[in-house]
């Protein structure tokens, strides 16, 4: 998961994230490695490309872009410029490392930004947007709805995934393992429909993903067998992503919505 609230101790993890240790686990948590540490992968990457109508002459953005593992993957997939934004300086030098081993680096840009500001672009600098299991972790998401809408052009889409969304029953003791990595604000049915509506974007489609928070959870948690040099403290957090799911507690969404035009 990615933070867009604070580096805090992702700067530690980040430091390590492209060890030869972290990508055999990526491999053995989610089958491919594309420098992902969300509940997406390369499959579900793959599906959501045609829905972003990119082409060589789009411009993407990117938001809580974490390393850029599902940013350069897009680029590689659709020749698109993307731009990347993230609290956390080492992860965006990952980015950057990354861009440049796939032979894309011209096409990458990145920058550090809190994503409960401003964003700090032009209104129409974007034909699509993207945001991966991040806006969790964001405190003013009707903020940066409205950012995203002021920043598409007429007829550019924002497609984002969130991972908490409650539907079903959640104790406390399920929300304090739920929520190790900073901020997080879990809402209910319908929130995120409301405020993308609100800021001006047309909700055009929605897929419950819990299904693939579950097995890529459970990846990483077999993964993690394998690691015992690895904190218990994620372990509990895996099991409680996983016992979640499939009770139907706390699921994934993915939302696709259109800018028409003020």
């Amino acid at each position: 998961m990615k933070t867009a609230t604070g580096t805090g101790n992702y700067e530690t993890f980040y430091r390590e994230f492209d060890s030869p240790r972290m990508r055999q686990f990526r491999r053995e948590a989610y089958g491919e490695d594309i420098g992902q540490h969300s509940w997406v992968d390369a499959a579900e990457l793959r599906g959501d490309i045609p829905r972003l109508r990119l082409s060589r002459s789009s411009t993407l953005l990117d938001l809580g872009c974490g390393p850029c593992g599902p940013l350069t993957f897009i680029i590689s997939h659709t020749g698109c410029r993307g731009v990347g934004l993230e609290q956390s300086p080492t992860a965006l030098q990952i980015g950057r490392d990354r861009a440049a081993a796939l032979g894309i680096d011209a096409l990458l840009s990145v920058q550090v930004a809190d994503l409960n500001e401003p964003l700090p672009f032009a209104p129409g600098s974007f034909d699509a947007a993207l945001s991966i299991d991040v806006v969790l972790h964001v405190r003013n998401r009707r903020g940066l709805f409205g950012d995203v809408a002021r920043l598409l052009r007429p007829g550019g889409r924002f497609l984002l995934t969130d991972a908490g969304v409650l539907t079903g029953t959640v104790s406390n003791e399920d929300i304090q393992k739920r929520s190790i990595h900073g901020f997080t604000q879990f809402v209910a049915p319908g929130v995120n429909e409301y405020l993308l509506g609100a800021a001006g974007l047309t909700v055009i489609e929605t897929e419950n993903r819990t299904a693939s928070a579950l097995r890529n959870a459970s990846g990483r948690l077999a993964a993690l067998q394998a690691h015992p040099e690895d904190l218990a403290r994620q372990r509990d957090y895996l099991e409680t992503v996983i016992a979640l799911a499939e009770r139907s507690a706390l699921s994934r969404f993915m939302y696709l919505a259109e800018f028409r035009g003020p």
